[in-house]
């Protein structure tokens, strides 16, 4: 017998399984990769790494005709979706999880995949994005990631109103019950899958409901689940229901053998009664029994609660690590090409000022020869009588030589430049100077864009502990926070560490409101309403202090 299980949802940013913890959410980026099992940097220039997931044993991206051929990327495709949604609360994709069948090897379920895809969501516009995910534990599945908008070769469009209509979930699920039981028909096996409900199918059953990969990983454990005591307790009434058809369709059959008027003289009251003691001893001991299953059941659910409290935990204290992390790795990077913008922008004064002396140099030494030039040229006009003008531009024929000498010793010896390759030596240092500047131009963009996304994971984070300091476990979320913090390698570590987190931790109010800013209005409303009480009960103890103090030297007065 087949297993059929297909489940639509929408991941937007409004959603999550916590105030604090949406960490599957947050970012369509965030999301596909946590299902792909990949390192994806997102637009803020987050890296969502989740290399560490095992059980992926298929990934790929089916795109629509007209499709920017760039978008085959998984990362490219996921942050344009996260561009292209302007809202705090957009719908950035909608997934499709179905269940595969145990029957068919990973080949087949890729083909079968493949051709539900394309006929269902491709050709309809969207972009498809495929991971099956399969741990060996019996319960391969698929998600498909879809998108919300048309897409064209400049990129995604308006958004398509029409894939949200309910006659689509009704088509798809058919679809994908026709497309597997045309696999079992092919491979000649008995198995079939129905994506009818039982009472649409005229089965006096009631349906069990999806397990869920958690619920199912506590049951193999022997943790009692509230869903299995759910399908426990359906499974039993369905058993109870399936008896008594069989017990009236034999006693038809008695019936039909023997008048019922014979069968009633025949009753006996010590019977009656002996019956009687037998159905209350049967009721007692399912009392007792219910008595037990319920025990165990209030056991199992507290049991299940407080797993699923320190995996909540768990996941926020990753999250406000994981972005911790990025605001250290963030700075290091400030620090880095803050450095090297310092250095070049130290260099490049007396680089200029190297510059604009020896070309003046250069320049003057030019202007020199060239008068040198012009005298040994009227000279060369003169007559041999005029001996005594020639004696006067000889003269200054050597005065000139000898300035241009002194010059070519400066740029020499003063800026190590040799004369004769001056040109091309001013050449160079002009190039070195655009060079320098340009490097220079790009590490203050850069530096400007480090600070816009520290600024953004700042947000980030102090919204993370804000929201978290509304919690009843809040102090535990900060003690595995601090248990997750690697010790710093060096001193200068230590102190940048020391320096992010009073960084981090310190939330004026420009931050706070920044947050609430951010936040959908009933958050708001709840962290405002936290926040006012915070200070009152502050002020109340401040005041209490205060007086105690007073009462204590007043005490001190009398004695």
């Amino acid at each position: 017998m087949g297993l059929y299980h297909l489940k639509v949802k929408i991941i937007s940013r409004g959603s999550g399984r916590s105030a604090v913890g949406s960490a599957a959410y947050r970012s369509a980026t965030r999301a596909v990769a946590y299902r792909s099992g990949g390192n994806m940097r997102d637009k803020g220039g987050i890296v969502h790494d989740y290399r560490y997931k095992t059980g992926v044993a298929h990934s790929e991206i089916i795109l629509p005709e007209g499709a920017p051929p760039e978008y085959a990327d998984r990362q490219t495709l996921w942050n344009a979706v996260d561009t292209s949604e302007k809202r705090k609360d957009a719908r950035l994709a909608r997934e499709v999880v179905v269940a595969l069948q145990r029957d068919f090897e990973l080949a087949e379920q890729i083909a079968l995949l493949r051709e539900f895809i394309q006929e269902n969501f491709v050709d309809k516009g969207m972009i498809a994005d495929l991971n099956i995910h399969d741990k060996g534990d019996g319960n391969p599945h698929a998600h498909i990631m879809l998108t919300t908008r048309h897409v064209t070769p400049e990129g995604f469009g308006k958004k398509n109103r029409d894939w949200d209509k309910r006659e689509n979930l009704l088509v798809w699920r058919k679809n994908w019950a026709d497309i597997n039981n045309r696999m079992f028909a092919e491979k000649g096996l008995d198995g079939r899958i129905d994506h009818r409900s039982y009472k649409a199918r005229g089965i006096d059953r009631e349906p069990t409901i999806h397990m869920g990969h958690e619920a199912t990983a506590l049951e193999r454990k022997g943790v009692k689940t509230e869903r299995g005591n759910y399908n426990r307790e359906i499974q039993r009434r369905n058993a109870e229901r399936e008896a008594r058809e069989i017990a009236f369709e034999s006693s038809e059959g008695d019936d039909n053998k023997e008048p019922p008027e014979l069968k009633k003289e025949r009753v006996d009251p010590r019977e009656v009664e002996k019956a009687a003691r037998r159905v209350e001893k049967i009721w007692e001991e399912r009392r007792a029994q219910d008595l037990k299953e319920l025990e165990e059941y209030l056991k199992a659910a507290k049991a299940e609660k407080i797993a699923e409290e320190m995996r909540e935990r768990q996941s926020i204290a990753e999250d406000m690590h994981e972005t911790r992390e990025n605001y250290i790795a963030l700075e290091k990077e400030f620090n880095r090409q803050k450095y090297e913008y310092n250095t070049e922008n130290q260099e490049l004064p007396p680089l200029r000022y190297l510059t604009q002396k020896a070309g003046e140099y250069v320049k003057s030494i030019a202007e020199l020869r060239g008068e040198g030039a012009q005298l040994q040229k009227m000279r060369q006009s003169l007559s041999w009588r005029d001996w005594g003008r020639k004696a006067e531009i000889d003269d200054k024929i050597r005065q000139v030589e000898q300035k241009i000498a002194q010059e070519q010793d400066i740029l020499k010896n003063r800026f190590h430049i040799d004369p004769a390759h001056a040109h091309v030596e001013l050449k160079r240092l002009q190039g070195e100077i655009r060079e320098k500047e340009h490097r220079a131009n790009i590490r203050a963009a850069r530096i400007q864009e480090i600070e816009e996304k520290q600024e953004a994971v700042k947000l980030d984070y102090h919204t993370q502990k804000l929201l978290n300091e509304t919690r009843h476990d809040y102090q535990k979320i900060e003690k595995l926070l601090e248990n997750m913090s690697k010790p710093p390698e060096s001193i200068r570590e230590r102190l940048l560490h020391e320096q992010i987190t009073r960084r981090l931790n310190t939330i004026t109010d420009e931050n706070f409101r920044e947050v609430i800013k951010n936040l959908p209005e009933n958050q708001a409303k709840m962290l405002i309403s936290h926040v006012e009480a915070k200070k009152l009960n502050n002020a109340r103890r401040l005041l209490r202090d205060k007086i105690e103090r007073e009462r204590s030297r007043a005490d001190e007065r009398c004695r």
